[in-house]
């Protein structure tokens, strides 16, 4: 199962900046462009197809190689996009200055268009973004509502919206407690409150006061942690009614900081890793019980 839910992998960068890259390249000498490519691992392509000049063609045949859905791969792609771009930035004449900076700004366009970012030295990069763990999520049989809430929770703090993060933050652990006892099929109200929700697909899981008979899970410690875990995501609820979006406040709204947003954020991926990772777990004691017992 991939990532995303029987979704093909996204290309984390779009093939029209790789092109507009490699467009850029016709004054690179060949050894150079090798040096670039090699010195971030990847090796010399095998066979080149020509799709123009010598030099963009071969530097065409590196970027064919780059697995576009890695995040490692394109990672280092991306430090030799940098070197590229700032060997044709420092390379054009002063004579030329103003139409190299048309087609920078072409170039930065595009990359913000993309949702990525680009700083000052011409390394693009993928903004921040919240994940959770494939192995966490390999449990379920489709888990594309989760990503959805993760997008949605990582446009919200990139735009410093922490009213939206917070709604999003709730939305993210309500969507996992559902997702769950669908897993489990246990039935439930789906006008259900948070925090009998939130019980219940803890219980389904043998993560309400704690296994027994099993383990570490047996332990008070164990069972005080994940009570807690749980009231911090209960907690999520109150901040949601008083500050979060989903409700229409009477007045305006104030003293809302970044700071609360990511604590939101925090209680929410705290409660949903426990959950996942728990669910997930090959021997986790939850497989050993009756779900509605």
């Amino acid at each position: 199962m991939n990532g995303r839910g029987g979704m093909e992998p996204k290309e984390l960068v779009p093939v029209g900046i790789r092109v507009f890259v490699r467009d850029m390249t016709s004054g690179i000498v060949l050894r150079e462009i090798r040096s670039m490519w090699e010195s971030e691992g990847f090796a010399e392509p095998s066979s080149i197809e020509p799709i123009g000049g010598e030099r963009v063609s071969l530097y065409e045949a590196y970027i064919r190689q780059v697995d576009w859905t890695s995040h490692g791969e394109v990672a280092r792609a991306l430090r030799v996009f940098q070197e590229t771009l700032l060997e044709v930035w420092n390379g054009w004449s002063e004579e030329y200055l103003a139409l190299r900076d048309r087609e920078f700004g072409k170039l930065t366009r595009k990359i913000e268009a993309a949702g990525l970012e680009v700083s000052d030295k011409w390394l693009i990069q993928m903004p921040q973004r919240l994940e959770i763990s494939p192995e966490d999520l390999q449990g379920l049989t489709d888990p594309g509502a989760i990503f959805v809430h993760l997008d949605r929770l990582s446009g919200a703090l990139r735009d410093s919206d922490p009213e939206l993060v917070i709604g999003q933050a709730k939305e993210l652990v309500e969507t996992t407690a559902k997702l769950i006892l669908n897993e489990r099929k246990v039935e439930y109200d789906p006008k259900l409150e948070m925090r009998p929700l939130l019980r219940k697909a803890q219980h389904s899981i043998g993560l309400s006061d704690g296994n027994q008979q099993l383990g570490p899970d047996k332990l008070q410690a164990v069972r005080q942690i994940l009570n807690g875990a749980g009231n911090v995501a209960m907690g999520l609820a109150e901040l949601r009614n008083s500050y979060g979006t989903g409700h229409g406040p009477g007045s305006l709204r104030s003293g809302l900081e970044q700071r609360h947003a990511e604590l939101a954020v925090n209680a929410a991926r705290l409660w949903c890793e426990m959950m996942l990772t728990t669910f997930s777990s090959e021997s986790a004691p939850w497989r050993f019980e009756d779900p509605n017992g």
